[in-house]
């Protein structure tokens, strides 16, 4: 063969090459210099983190007639006969393809025979959780009593799926998933002997893709290298393995935030005209949310995530109007969706449906989210009657804050001053209806807001005093005030009226029954009123209870 693939070539010899995993090379190193050798290990772990490579070693390393320091010297006759295949005394079973009951028997006929040329007959079992029940039974008693010059080396990724009695014969060693960093140096270095000049985030974002497994890396940066560049970029790898930028996801997520629909449409239109895969994009998204939830939930979240600076400082501001319990039940629709996509013959379509459901903020959420959303709610409640006034969002003063001002009092104003003076306010007889909300509707209609304009159709909007404008909801349109009232959606109304009525004002919703019936209100207001009154000159603490 003409050319060897780069994870084969540059696959390790000694001990020490192996990346990552120091905690089984201690243990086998001093084994074969105590002479210390076990009948049978058991490697188990991800896919590309060195267990057939640390087998091969192994086998080497026991056989070699010029160990060095538990290394083989890869020079003897005997290293030399394994490393070219010459040599019988070490086989390689695929039990994927060999794993029925006779493939073992033959197996534990051939186990008495001694080595022809080694010291040890090693078998190197790989995938080993394949076998069958007979083949695992039939093995068994050859894995529990081996002649002496026998060694079994089991290789698997999911050792779970072994028999008690097979994994209790065995040293057992498991190999971790090897760090970005340590990945970056290894496909940094091979590049180099490769002639190759990679950058730096390149190698990073290999690194990142290959999910711990260090092989897959390399087979990445072979393809890589496979482009004649003698510098391999950040945009070269995102060609090659078909990704879309940062700065991509980062735009997706912001229209998603903002309820653009257009916008995300377009981005998806991009996407499939680029021949990016729609599964791996999905992915991507599902793991950009779950750095944001990481950055929601920890004050230093670069100690986690391993994202650029400035990524992570834009991952910053969008958590700004965005709750924990959302970004949770968004990534729990993108996963679903990602399970889905696999089986559909229509991969666009329901991405499409689910980035619009997603917009729309339709998204189911669990029970657990929904106490989440419960106590969130609580919290803010508390924290708005701890204060004891009503904050107004324009840099206008309330007139409570004033009234304080000029009496000297920069205290908290009584709950029960704050009622009556929200009662004077909000459900005075004086309410008028505002002849501009038609073209605040045909505002957000022009700014593309769909969802917020559809849910305020069927809305009035009411002058409650100066500064405060009420948006008021008919019976039965709970949802539609919900939606409303998210403080971003809030934003986007109160923008439009003050731009419409060419002054600053505050957005209230309210339900049409809080508008009715104002005439016995004013009477009970005015009562309440005299009330505190007789209060305030008897010097008596009055707590006037509103139901």
């Amino acid at each position: 063969m003409a050319y060897l693939a780069l994870y084969r070539k540059w696959r390790p010899l000694v001990f020490e090459d192996v990346v990552e995993q120091e905690h089984v090379v201690k243990t086998l190193r001093n084994s074969i210099n105590t002479g210390r050798i076990a009948h049978a290990y058991l490697f188990s772990g991800t896919r590309g983190t060195g267990k057939t490579t640390m087998a091969k070693i192994f086998s080497r390393a026991v056989n070699c007639l010029n160990p060095k320091d538990g290394d083989p010297c890869n020079e003897c006759e005997i290293c030399k006969g394994i490393l070219n295949g010459s040599l019988l005394d070490v086989i390689e079973i695929d039990a994927a393809s060999n794993n029925g009951v006779d493939n073992v028997r033959e197996l534990r006929d051939e186990v008495v025979y001694t080595p022809s040329k080694a010291k040890y007959k090693v078998y190197i079992i790989d995938e080993v959780h394949m076998l069958s029940t007979g083949a695992f039974n039939a093995l068994l008693k050859t894995l529990e009593e081996p002649p002496s010059h026998v060694i079994f080396i089991l290789a698997t990724t999911e050792p779970h799926k072994l028999p008690a009695t097979i994994l209790s014969r065995c040293q057992r060693f498991d190999f971790r998933r090897i760090s970005v960093d340590s990945i970056a140096k290894r496909i940094e270095y091979i590049a180099g002997e490769s002639g190759v000049d990679i950058k730096e985030d390149a190698s990073r974002l290999i690194a990142k893709l290959s999910d711990g497994a260090l092989r897959d890396a390399i087979s990445i940066l072979d393809q890589c290298i496979s482009l004649g560049n003698k510098e391999l970029t950040y945009e070269d790898v995102l060609k090659v393995v078909g990704l879309v930028t940062d700065t991509f996801i980062v735009e997706v997520v912001d229209n998603i935030k903002n309820q653009d629909v257009g916008k995300v449409l377009e981005a998806v239109n991009r996407l499939v005209m680029e021949g990016k895969d729609i599964s791996q994009f999905v992915s991507e998204l599902v793991l950009y949310y779950r750095n944001l939830l990481i950055c929601s939930s920890v004050s230093n979240p670069e100690d986690i995530i391993d994202v650029q600076e400035d990524i992570l400082q834009k991952m910053k501001e969008q958590l700004v109007g965005l709750e924990r319990f959302e970004i949770m039940a968004i990534i729990k629709e993108l996963s679903s969706l990602e399970g889905t996509l696999k089986w559909s013959a229509h991969p666009r379509i329901l991405l499409e449906a689910a980035l619009i459901k997603l917009c729309e903020g339709k998204v189911n959420p669990t029970e657990l989210e929904l106490t989440e959303r419960i106590q969130f709610l609580e919290k803010r409640i508390n924290e708005i009657m701890e204060k004891g006034i009503v904050v107004s969002c324009s840099d206008d003063k309330s007139d409570i804050a004033k009234e304080s001002e000029s009496t000297g009092n920069t205290g908290k104003v009584p709950a029960a001053d704050v009622k009556t003076q929200e009662k004077k306010g909000n459900k005075a007889a004086n309410i008028k209806g505002l002849e501009v909300w038609e073209d605040v509707l045909k505002e957000l209609k022009d700014k593309g807001r769909m969802v917020l304009y559809t849910n305020l159709l069927d809305s009035k909007v009411i002058e409650i005093s100066d500064k405060v404008v009420g948006v008021v909801f008919k019976s039965g349109c709970s949802f539609n005030k919900m939606y409303v009232s998210k403080a971003e959606n809030l934003e986007v109304v109160e923008s439009c009226l003050c731009k419409c009525l060419g002054k600053e004002v505050r957005v209230k919703c309210l339900d049409e029954e809080d508008t009715v019936d104002t005439s016995k209100k004013e009477e009970k207001d005015e009562l309440v009123e005299k009330a505190q009154n007789i209060a305030d000159k008897l010097n008596l603490n009055l707590n006037i209870i509103d139901e």
